[in-house]
């Protein structure tokens, strides 16, 4: 009606005056329109406004990392009215609240502490006199000592009752700082707490603990918790957590000569490890058997947690594992585990996995060798050992010695490559027919422990095929007498003369002195090595027969152009040893003068 009042506007949702229910509206979102109230503002003006907005991708927005709470502490802090000196101040409400707290406690416990109070202290303790005096407070608190607490929980009913002895510790420790009190409740905490509980404390008790000044006792009582509390990898962990400290180290490797025999047993081995790994215990020598358990210890973890110790323990696990007379099991565990963990590029990876290559070998497991060092290949390509090694496992074999290049085109010696031991040998070969002889001559050969005479390393029968391996290195003799240097062949005739002679002296006798049988070192550092004795035999008229071999070899080695160019006493000399009946020690002799005198072209 035009003289009715204006109506207010309707809300949203409410009944208009027919009854009927007024529609809600839509809001559109988006830049284009009216926006809505306390909605962002529009585009600027001149630009081009999107009809609708686009919705943001959940998936790009930022997680927003849950806050973590600490746990609460399992072990009390001492109280500040217990520890801070005194002073004029009075007690502030909050520490009249605290004291009030202590109170109760001294008024639940004053009997089976057996506490001697003063009047002002039992009108406090009674209830009758609010705290006040600082003073007077601290003096009370004083008197929860070591001395009086360790008597209590020694009486009944403390004694057997784990929880009440735990209640009544957890008050004591508010007012003692003392260590063994705090161990004492440290000791009860497993009996009434859970492990994750009784865990954690240990972790508190540790905190507070001055390594510098706890007595050997009270070290071996926290191991002896540390032994109940964790097992396994856990507690390999701890003791490792420990070590790291410097005071704790300093106090353990202190306290082992008077530490229980548990204790000992359970973390010597431990810290024999540790000591091997931190580069400030270098020289320390641990017997092997300590180390060894140390080790078997250690590889008890699951492989995440091996893999995550540091590098110098994971190198230290490997060095250990990969000595000689290490148990295969334990090998095998450490190498499959940690070996991979080291970077594949560096030093100490290449030398640990050369290592392992050499321990496989030596026990004949070639196919896990070859793929240790396939891996190390592919990390380090320009490996030469590496290479030389894999190349040795693919090559043609007799027995345990792979052979390397083409059969020799002078004399019977092939060089080869002894797996076992991953040195350079050469091997003499015959049909199997001729498999006693070899034995024999193998036999005599080991029996010549003389300068000049290769050591046998191997002999036998493989693949119908007898053979012996001497150890020896450089190359093997092959001269051609008019291309040789007169002072060169001096110098070998010189050397095997003194080869046949100790020969003699031990009655073997060779049928021969070919240069074929020989290996040398070339100058400056020459050397001559008898490594092929094919055919030697004992016999008793041995100095005869190898002045004739020497005389020989003289003969095909030395042209007389060379003798005619020896000073006179010198040519004097050597001729007269080379004629029959000198004895093969002064031709020796005579050939040692010539090598000294011959002239250097």
């Amino acid at each position: 009606m035009p003289n009715d009042p204006p109506r207010p506007p309707l809300e949203e949702g409410t009944e208009t005056p027919t009854g009927r229910r007024r529609p809600r509206r839509r809001r559109r979102r988006g830049h284009g329109g009216e926006s809505a109230p306390g909605a962002p503002p529009g585009p600027v003006a001149g630009m081009h406004a999107t009809p609708t907005r686009p919705r943001r991708d959940d998936s790009r927005r930022r997680a927003v990392p849950p806050l973590v709470v600490p746990p609460p502490p399992v072990v009390p802090e001492v109280s500040r009215l217990a520890a801070a000196a005194v002073t004029a101040d009075p007690l502030s409400a909050a520490e009249v609240a605290e004291m009030k707290g202590h109170l109760d406690f001294i008024r639940t416990y004053k009997d089976v502490l057996r506490l001697k109070l003063n009047a002002a202290e039992d009108l406090l303790v009674n209830g009758q006199r609010d705290p006040s005096e600082r003073g007077v407070c601290r003096h009370l608190l004083r008197k929860i000592d070591r001395a009086v607490v360790e008597s209590a929980i020694g009486r009944e009913p403390l004694r057997s009752n784990a929880a009440a002895r735990a209640r009544m510790l957890a008050g004591a420790i508010r007012l003692t700082a003392d260590p063994s009190v705090l161990l004492t409740y440290l000791e009860t905490l497993p009996q009434v707490r859970s492990h994750a509980e009784a865990a954690q404390a240990f972790g508190e008790v540790v905190g507070r603990l001055d390594f510098e000044s706890v007595s050997a006792s009270r070290l071996g009582r926290l191991l002896q918790v540390l032994i109940e509390t964790f097992a396994g990898h856990e507690r390999v962990q701890v003791l490792f957590s420990l070590l790291a400290g410097p005071a704790f180290a300093r106090a353990f490797d202190a306290a082992l000569p008077s530490l229980p025999a548990a204790v000992v047993a359970a973390f010597a081995p431990l810290r024999a490890v540790h000591r091997r790994a931190g580069a400030a215990a270098e020289g320390a020598r641990d017997a092997a058997a300590l180390l060894r358990a140390g080790i078997e210890q250690l590889l008890s973890a699951p492989d995440p947690i091996l893999r995550g110790y540091g590098e110098p323990l994971r190198v230290a696990i490997l060095e250990l594992a990969l000595e000689e007379g290490t148990p295969p099991e334990l090998a095998d565990r450490a190498a499959g585990v940690l070996l991979a963990s080291l970077p594949g590029g560096g030093r100490t990876y290449a030398r640990l996995a050369i290592r392992r290559a050499a321990q496989l070998l030596e026990h004949h497991a070639d196919d896990r060798a070859r793929a240790v060092l396939d891996e190390l290949r592919r990390a380090q390509p320009g490996f030469h050992l590496a290479e030389r090694w894999r190349g040795a496992l693919d090559a043609r074999r007799i027995g345990r010695i792979a052979l390397r290049g083409v059969a020799p085109e002078h004399g019977r010696l092939a060089a080869g490559f002894w797996l076992d031991v991953q040195r350079p040998v050469w091997v003499r070969t015959a049909a199997a027919y001729a498999a006693e002889r070899l034995a024999h001559e193998a036999t005599l050969q080991r029996t010549l422990v003389l300068p000049g005479i290769a050591p046998v390393v191997a002999d036998g029968v493989a693949s119908g095929i007898a053979y012996v391996a001497v150890a020896g290195g450089g190359q093997l003799l092959v001269v051609d007498p008019a291309a040789c240097r007169p002072a060169t062949a001096l110098a070998i005739v010189a050397a095997a003369a003194r080869v046949l002679h100790a020969l003699a002296l031990c009655g073997v006798t060779l049928p021969d002195a070919l240069p074929e049988r020989f290996l040398y070192t070339p100058e400056p550092a020459f050397t001559l090595l008898l490594a092929d004795l094919d055919g030697a035999a004992t016999s008793d008229a041995a100095a005869v027969e190898n002045v004739t071999v020497a005389r020989a070899l003289v003969a095909h080695l030395v042209p007389a152009d060379a003798m005619a160019r020896m000073p006179d006493p010198v040519r004097d000399a050597l001729t007269a040893a080379l004629d029959d009946g000198a004895p093969l020690d002064a031709l020796a002799r005579a050939l040692d003068v010539a090598t000294l005198r011959a002239p250097r072209e």
